[in-house]
């Protein structure tokens, strides 16, 4: 038959197959024999890509069932993709954090996300990755100071926060009233609003502009495009518009000198200070930085205490349990002179040393919703070790490497057989052995490693904090934040389902790649009300 006489398709078919062979064989990377293995895949180049949007980290957890391997590859486009799997060798990656950066990925974001312009990115960039061997720049200046604020400042950051929270619950279902409310919406509004005024002030945009938390949530909800379209104002326009009046808001905020008033806190204070002063840095492209730290301080909070709060209702006997452990750390206080109202003064230490089950639930929720992908990007041809097998393999220049916590925080070979439901208790080994450590009123870490109940130490295998040198430095903070808003939930309102059902919690909006703690799918409408007894409470926390 001649070639005129073939079917067009079948020519098609035939020409574009050959070319993508040509392409895959010349532009596919080739695999080095000390690399992790390969994942194949059946459509060349962009098979793992599209899957990665498709189905977000979903596919991680996918490509576990099928392989099992604790580091592999994914070849993607003409470049590499390494999956950590297993926590030696999420142990094995910290080790090696000189040449696994995090910084080169906050470069990434400041550009696309916050859209800082060239001069600010060359700031930026100076010595992000510790060069020059002595921290200098704005990067690595602002991470030292970080730490140490979440440190010395602890106290007063926590106390700000309660300060600026319990007004907010405080006008929830007043005077015995039944009041309606979706609760992650809720939760969600108060919170932010409560969190940017704890930390920017009196007059936070949050608070000036309530209408704002709706933007920052849009916003947030389009990080993952934001990386990866181009022309926002085009293809991602609502939220391009939100992200804009969100900038505005932050720079008239910064233009007035509003971070100077009595009540900011000293952190963004120093962080003003730091970025306009020391860098010289237009307020402007400050402003716009600074939505960096809301997300650091919201996004991740607000939908932990949703599903904190959200598992306690769903079971009778555990908010019983934890009820009773909330309720003997509240002092309760006749009215102030003139005044009707009782005081419910709330100890948020105690509840952080003398309520083990509420503890050990909290780092349960995490676990289950706060499984974000750490990323980090290679920066030289690096040998990770594992010192349980004894393996070693090597990671490339150039590439990406991510550690999968979304598998890893489900691996039955750490977590046990029910790795796949919540467990209230499943920590209270850990929270056990601190006591027993002589540990007494002092807070133990909420990122520390998780213990069994047989005792053993998994290292590595509790991801919802990071790990090694980029451990969140305002965990401490958020565990506050986390756990004093669910315990006056807890502690003084009852909530009903408005057909008299048990309360479920939601399904969560499914797995992203680009993510952190999950949000559930859909809300939840309940009619909240006072607990009996409590009808005429204000309430009060304190340190």
């Amino acid at each position: 038959m001649a070639l005129s006489d073939m079917p067009w398709t079948l020519i098609a078919t035939g020409t574009v197959a050959i070319a993508a062979l040509f392409i895959s064989r010349t532009l596919a990377p080739v695999k080095d024999p000390q690399e992790p293995p390969f994942i194949p895949t059946s459509i060349p180049l962009i098979g793992h890509l599209l899957q990665l949007f498709r189905q977000g980290a979903a596919y991680l957890s996918a490509i576990d069932k099928t392989h099992h391997h604790g580091l592999y590859t994914l070849p993607i486009l003409t470049g590499r993709l390494y999956i950590v799997n297993s926590p030696d060798w999420a142990l094995a990656m910290h080790k090696a954090h000189k040449t696994l950066s995090f910084n080169t990925l906050v470069v990434q974001a400041m550009r696309a996300i916050f859209a800082f312009d060239k001069a600010s990115m060359q700031v930026i960039e100076d010595n992000m990755n510790n060069e020059r061997g002595d921290r200098s720049g704005i990067l690595l200046e602002m991470h030292d100071m970080m730490f140490g604020a979440f440190v010395q400042q602890i106290d007063e950051l926590n106390a700000n926060f309660l300060e600026c929270w319990t007004p907010h619950i405080n006008a929830l279902a007043p005077a015995g009233r039944n009041e309606p409310i979706s609760l992650w919406y809720w939760l969600r509004h108060h919170f932010s609003i409560a969190s940017a005024a704890s930390l920017y002030g009196p007059e936070s945009p949050l608070t000036l502009t309530p209408s704002l938390e709706n933007d920052f949530w849009l916003f947030e909800n389009s990080i993952g495009p934001l990386f990866s379209i181009p022309y926002p104002s085009v293809f991602l326009r609502k939220a391009y518009q939100a992200r804009q009046r969100l900038f505005d808001a932050f720079t008239e905020y910064t233009e007035l000198d509003r971070y100077k008033l009595p009540g900011t806190s000293r952190l963004i204070q120093t962080r003003a200070e730091m970025t306009l002063g020391q860098f010289g840095l237009t307020k402007r492209m400050f402003a716009q930085g600074e939505l960096s730290m809301m997300f650091a301080a919201v996004v991740n909070t607000a939908p932990a205490a949703f599903w904190l709060l959200s598992y306690i209702l769903a079971d009778r006997e555990l908010h019983a349990e934890v009820r009773a452990e909330i309720d003997r750390c509240v002092d309760i206080a006749g009215g102030e002179s003139g005044g009707t109202r009782r005081r419910c003064v709330l100890n948020v230490t105690k509840l952080k040393t003398q309520s083990p089950l509420f503890n050990s639930a909290l780092r349960e929720t995490l676990r289950i919703t706060a499984t974000m992908n750490i990323n980090r990007s290679v920066l030289e041809d690096t040998l990770l070790t594992n010192h349980s097998t004894g393996e070693t393999f090597l990671v490339k220049k150039g590439s990406g490497l991510a550690i999968a916590a979304n598998v890893m925080h489900f691996d039955k070979s750490v977590w046990g057989d029910d790795a796949d439901v919540f467990n209230a208790r499943r920590f209270l080994p850990t929270t056990e052995k601190s006591k027993g450590e002589g540990e007494g009123s002092r807070t133990a870490d909420i990122a520390a490693a998780f213990r069994d109940a047989k005792g053993k130490l998994h290292s590595g295998a509790f991801r919802s904090f990071g790990g090694g040198n980029n451990v969140c430095p305002g965990r401490r903070f958020a565990q506050t934040e986390i756990q004093s808003v669910v315990a006056l939930f807890v502690a003084g309102f009852e909530f009903d389902m408005p057909d008299d059902t048990t309360y479920k919690p939601p399904p969560s909006e499914g797995s992203k790649m680009i993510a952190g703690v999950s949000k559930p799918g859909v809300d939840v409408d309940v009619h909240a009300r006072r607990r009996k007894g409590y009808e005429d409470v204000e309430w009060v926390c304190e340190m």
